[in-house]
């Protein structure tokens, strides 16, 4: 499996912890496409940007850009789900080797978050049958690792 992959997978379970304690929220690795359960949770991945940081080595920099969504019944739950993620965003995040085992315990990387910023997304009502709230929690992150 791709380094890309295991992080993507560890902001994932990263995400089912932190919200271990709602056994009502659904997390979901990607942008929920069919039947959105409310509330939930997603993240998905978004742009990979490399960028040369000295002479001679063509590793680089590797930047990497996540949104998390979060989607609540209300305005209150959006807003302590969406300052709950923000918050704990800043000690980074653990990056484990998933090619050994899902969940797994070994330790392979730590994304330090450079970046993080929450939009308040509104929705009109007229355009969705079921009214509910969203945000987005944008991250910018590179693996301390790599």
């Amino acid at each position: 499996m791709l380094i890309e992959r295991k992080e993507d997978l560890s902001i994932y379970y990263w995400l089912k912890t932190l919200f271990a304690e709602y056994s009502f929220i659904t997390v979901v690795d990607g942008f929920p496409s069919e039947n959105l359960v409310i509330p939930s949770v997603a993240v998905e991945p978004d742009t990979i940007d490399m960028e040369d940081f000295e002479l001679g080595n063509r590793d680089g920099i590797r930047l990497r850009t996540w949104y998390i969504d979060v989607f609540g019944k209300n305005k209150t739950q959006r807003d302590e789900f969406a300052y709950k993620v923000l918050d704990e965003l800043k000690n980074g995040i653990p990056v484990y080797d998933y090619d050994i085992s899902i969940p797994s315990t070994e330790l392979i990387g730590h994304l330090n978050i450079l970046k993080r910023k929450l939009n308040i997304l509104r929705i009109d009502p007229e355009l969705v049958s079921t009214m509910y709230y969203r945000a987005t929690v944008s991250i910018l992150a590179i693996n301390d690792r790599l």
